[in-house]
C-alpha cells in the first residue's frame, strides 16, 4: 500500500508542471533515490532508480541553459537515520548527495553551481530513511516555450552527430600525425645507418691507431653496462632507476622506468608510473655526445601533490600518455665509473584523462574523457650514470 502511495504521489508530481502552467504559478518536478541501509554507495539498478534517473537526465537535459545561468535551481535533500550520532547521519546523507550529483554532472553536462544542497539527518516520509531527492522548480512561462520538445530533440541529435564527426576527423589527423612520425623516425635511421657505413674504414683507423697510444680513463670498451636514475625527476619525488647497455662504441640501449604513489584518496596524492625506452648513437671521438630516438606510456592520478602544484591546485587529473621523438645529450665523465647525463627530448605527446575535484572527501567529476596532443618536449634528464663491466 505504502508502494502504491508512493507511485501515485511520483504520479502526481510529474503531472504537477502542467497544471502550474495553466494557472501561471511555478512547477515542481521530483525524483526519489534509494539507498542500501548503511551504505553511500549509489546502485543506478536498485528499485526504481533507473527509470528515475533516465526521467531526470531527460529534464535536465531539457532546460540545461536555463540551469546553467540559474533560472532554474535544482535543489537536492539527503535523508538518512538509524546511523549514531545524528553527525554520522548527516555525513552519510552528504555523501549520497554527491554521489547523486556526480552522476548528474557527468552525464547531464551541468555543474556543481547549478545545486542547491541540504542534507537532514531525520526521515523523508514514514518508514522512508534513506533517500535522495532531486527537485525542480520550473517557471511556468518556461513550460509553454517548451511546445516543441521533439525539434529540441532533433538538434540536440544533429549537434551529437557533429561532434561525433568532429571527433573521428580529430582521431584521422592523429593518426597521419603518427604515421608521419613513424617516417622520420625510419628516415633518421637510414641516414644513421649510412653514416656508420661510411664511417667504418675511417673509425677502424682510428682503433688502430688508439691501440699504439696510452688509453684514458674515459674510454670504454665496445661493450659496457651502467646503472642510471634521473635526479631532476628524483627532485619531483618520482623516484626514476634504469639501465644502459652499450652494445658498441657508437649504439647503446636503455630501459628507463618511474614510480611513484603518494598521499590518501583525500589529501594530496601524486600515483604515476612511466616507462622510457631508447636508442641511442654516440657521436665524435670520445662518443660523449649522442643522439637518438625514444618512446614513453604510463599512467597518472596526480592532485594537490607536486608536480601537481604546476595545474589549478583545486583540480586533479588522471589518465594515460605517450609520446615519442628524438633526443639530444651529452655525457661528463666525473670518474673511472661514474658520470652525469644531459639531454633533452623533442616530439610528439597524446594524453587522455579526467579531471575531478574534492567535496566533503567524494570526487566531483569536472571533466571526463578529455585529451591534450601536442608537440614540444617529451623529456628532460640530469642522470647520475654509474657504469659497471667492461670500463677502464
Amino acid at each position: 500500500m505504502k508502494h502504491l502511495q508512493r507511485h501515485l504521489l511520483v504520479l502526481f508530481l510529474a503531472l504537477l508542471p502542467g497544471v502550474a502552467s495553466f494557472a501561471g504559478e511555478a512547477a515542481d518536478n521530483l525524483y526519489i533515490f534509494r539507498f542500501v541501509q548503511g551504505k553511500d554507495a549509489f546502485y543506478a539498478l536498485w528499485r526504481d532508480n533507473g527509470a528515475q534517473l533516465e526521467a531526470l537526465l531527460t529534464l535536465l537535459r531539457a532546460h540545461r541553459e536555463a540551469i546553467l545561468s540559474g533560472s532554474i535551481p535544482v535543489r537536492v535533500d539527503g535523508y538518512c537515520t538509524g546511523q549514531a550520532p545524528d553527525e554520522e547521519n548527516r555525513r552519510m546523507a552528504a555523501v549520497r548527495s554527491n554521489r547523486v550529483k556526480s552522476e548528474l554532472i557527468g552525464r547531464a553536462g551541468v555543474t556543481e553551481a547549478c545545486f542547491v544542497t541540504a542534507n537532514h539527518a531525520v526521515e523523508y516520509a514514514e518508514g522512508v530513511r534513506n533517500v535522495v531527492t532531486v527537485t525542480l522548480c520550473i517557471p511556468a512561462d518556461i513550460n509553454e516555450t517548451k511546445e516543441d520538445l521533439p525539434d529540441a530533440a532533433d538538434t540536440d541529435l544533429k549537434i551529437v552527430q557533429q561532434e561525433q564527426k568532429a571527433v573521428q576527423q580529430e582521431q584521422k589527423a592523429v593518426q597521419q600525425e603518427q604515421k608521419a612520425v613513424q617516417q622520420e623516425q625510419k628516415a633518421v635511421q637510414q641516414e644513421q645507418k649510412a653514416i656508420q657505413q661510411a664511417q667504418k674504414p675511417a673509425r677502424q683507423a682510428k682503433s688502430e691507431a688508439a691501440t699504439l697510444e696510452q688509453p684514458t680513463p674515459t674510454c670504454r670498451k665496445e661493450q659496457s653496462l651502467s646503472l642510471r636514475t634521473n635526479l631532476l625527476y628524483d627532485a619531483f619525488l618520482l623516484p626514476t632507476l634504469g639501465v644502459e647497455w652499450r652494445i658498441s662504441h657508437s649504439i647503446g640501449l636503455k630501459l628507463d622506468g618511474s614510480f611513484s604513489w603518494w598521499g590518501g584518496n583525500h589529501g594530496k596524492v601524486q600515483k604515476v608510473w612511466l616507462v622510457n625506452p631508447e636508442v641511442r648513437w654516440y657521436l665524435l671521438r670520445d662518443r660523449r655526445f649522442y643522439a637518438g630516438v625514444s618512446g614513453r606510456y604510463g599512467e597518472y592520478n596526480i592532485y594537490k601533490y607536486l608536480p601537481g602544484k604546476l595545474l589549478k591546485g583545486d583540480t586533479g587529473y588522471q589518465g594515460k600518455l605517450w609520446n615519442a621523438g628524438v633526443m639530444l645529450g651529452y655525457q661528463l665523465s666525473l670518474s673511472r665509473s661514474l658520470s652525469l647525463d644531459f639531454n633533452l627530448g623533442l616530439g610528439y605527446t597524446h594524453s587522455a584523462y579526467d579531471s575531478f575535484g574534492m567535496t566533503d572527501g567524494v570526487r566531483i567529476h569536472k571533466q571526463q574523457d578529455g585529451t591534450k596532443n601536442f608537440w614540444g618536449p617529451t623529456q628532460a634528464g640530469i642522470s647520475l650514470v654509474w657504469t659497471i663491466g667492461n670500463n677502464k
